[in-house]
């Protein structure tokens, strides 16, 4: 989605982080550490007395927490990721435990270095190259978009009805302009701030794969197109100066598509994903009755503007 609303209401209640941490997995608690909101799992960071860091999330649902299993176990070899140190369901419930990183979320964006920036670039590169099942369920990328875009048309209400049915028709008129394909790999889905961490204005990690799945690597610059680039214009040309170089070794991808990595390619692309995540966003509102703060109005605009901009005010 564009922006991310509150986490959703939790049905049932849970052991505490603490008591897992303390009676599960034996872990002495010395200080509990600030974490990003979560949207998908309930987090506690601290430090132990073994000397470690450690994180242990309690997934919102299953799906959520298996996809970061998922996604931790076949990023285990690569670095710039945190290691998935062990995983428990209890009471019902899926704990995580995980590698607690030396950093924090990067949340002073204006003068981030070019330096920072490209590091990330080569770090989603390295994520990019995992294969990973299926397009969460669909033989294609754009199965899988069109799929989902016609889930999220059918749950938006009367009130946001016509710009649904706008958005969902210039998503096929542009479709074409996305690329396709049938091999799927590991895509983050959710990279904004909050889920890199940096110390020192150095680049540290990606973080929170509860989103990842088998998807196209471009979907993974939605976010910084949107959230970042209105604070650093250039962030999606310097991100993609380190992807491509990355890149440009990697022979197992000699045979994607390239095209879409060009910056005037990729610039459009994410106006055109901007249809998918407003529909998206709509609906998350209307699925669970929630359109408080500024989130629904966000992803209306995402669609409007990105019909403005396309030219598709008439579809």
């Amino acid at each position: 989605m564009g922006t991310t609303p509150n986490r959703p209401r939790r049905y049932g209640e849970a052991m505490s982080l603490q008591d897992v941490a303390e009676n599960f997995w034996k872990l002495t608690i010395v200080e509990m550490l600030p974490v990003a909101e979560s949207f998908g799992s309930d987090v506690l960071l601290f430090d132990a007395d073994d000397g470690r860091r450690y994180a242990i999330k309690n997934s919102f649902s299953p799906s959520t927490g298996q996809r970061e299993i998922d996604a931790l176990t076949a990023l285990a070899s690569h670095t710039h990721v945190p290691n998935l140190i062990d995983h428990q369901t209890i009471d019902g419930e899926m704990y995580l435990l995980i590698e607690g990183l030396d950093g924090t979320p990067w949340s002073s964006i204006k003068g981030t270095s070019e330096e920072f920036l490209k590091s990330v670039g080569v770090a989603i590169e390295n994520v990019h190259q995992v294969p990973f099942g299926t397009f969460d369920g669909c033989t294609t990328w754009h199965g899988l978009l069109q799929h989902n875009a016609d889930r999220y048309q059918g749950n938006i209400g009367a009130d946001d009805e016509s710009l649904a049915v706008h958005a969902r028709a210039a998503l096929d008129i542009h479709m074409n302009e996305i690329p396709d394909s049938t091999d799927p790999v590991l895509v983050q889905f959710d990279l904004r701030p909050g889920n890199i961490l940096t110390k020192d204005g150095d680049f540290v990690a990606l973080i929170d794969f509860e989103s990842a799945r088998g998807g196209h690597p471009s979907m993974d610059f939605f976010k910084f197109w949107h959230q970042v680039q209105p604070l650093i214009p250039t962030v999606l040309d310097t991100i993609m100066a380190g992807y491509t170089k990355a890149h440009e070794y990697k022979a197992a991808s000699s045979d994607l598509d390239r095209s879409w990595m060009t910056p005037e390619s990729l610039h459009r692309l994410m106006t055109i994903y901007s249809l998918y995540h407003g529909l998206a966003g709509l609906s998350w509102c209307y699925t669970r009755d929630d359109f408080s703060g500024n989130f629904p109005g966000t992803n209306r605009e995402l669609i409007s503007s990105a019909i403005r901009h396309l030219g598709s005010e008439k579809t």
